[in-house]
């Protein structure tokens, strides 16, 4: 017995109304590495110092602000031990959890290497969750290595897609010296031009 196709559309949309969750993801912009470059005014590698959360003046919306200390400053006026505030939208007040897709998330004593723009009291994260790299110590080389960016929640898609669009991010673990020296680089082709 075939369903007639009203009763098949019909049924098909009930299904679809009971199957839908909520999205859990934010759409974002992949940038590349001379994008990211370009749209910062601070490139740094710094270490979380403090991470709190608190209701706007309002008490409309949870903000969270993070306090970061800069160990190398690769653009920008920043130097080492000055300190940069973020102020980002989401976190946690007491059960109360406001969630943003795709915004990247800071843990107190965590090292990282940010891309921001905006004043060192006043920044944001470029691309949101691109904009921080981790950064882990591996004891076995003695070495910095910089880890590809955390999702946070975030789909990332392309301005134009073509057939060698290479993939959004670099998924290997590289040398914090490699990076430092293709950062350099292109901020110096920046400032030439």
């Amino acid at each position: 017995m075939r369903m007639k196709p009203t009763l098949r559309f019909a049924a098909l949309a009930a299904l679809s109304v009971v199957a839908a969750r909520p999205a859990r993801a934010s759409l974002v912009v992949a940038l590349d590495l001379e994008t990211m470059v370009a749209r910062a005014d601070h490139i740094a590698v710094v270490d979380v110092a403090t991470v709190s959360t608190a209701w706007d003046a309002r008490h409309e919306r949870i903000l969270t602000t993070i306090d970061l200390a800069v160990v190398e400053a690769w653009k920008g006026p920043l130097a080492p031990a000055a300190h940069v505030k973020i102020v980002q939208p989401g976190g946690t007040v007491g059960d109360i959890n406001m969630t943003v897709y795709g915004m990247t998330q800071f843990t107190p004593g965590e090292r990282a290497l940010v891309f921001l723009r905006g004043t060192p009291d006043a920044a944001a994260v470029v691309g949101m969750a691109q904009g921080k790299r981790l950064l882990r110590h591996d004891t076995t080389t003695n070495r910095w290595l910089v880890h590809a960016p955390d999702r946070a929640g975030a789909s990332f898609v392309r301005a134009a897609a073509t057939t060698a669009t290479p993939p959004v991010f670099d998924a290997r673990v590289r040398p914090l010296e490699d990076v430092r020296t293709e950062v350099r680089a292109l901020v110096g082709k920046a400032t030439s031009r």
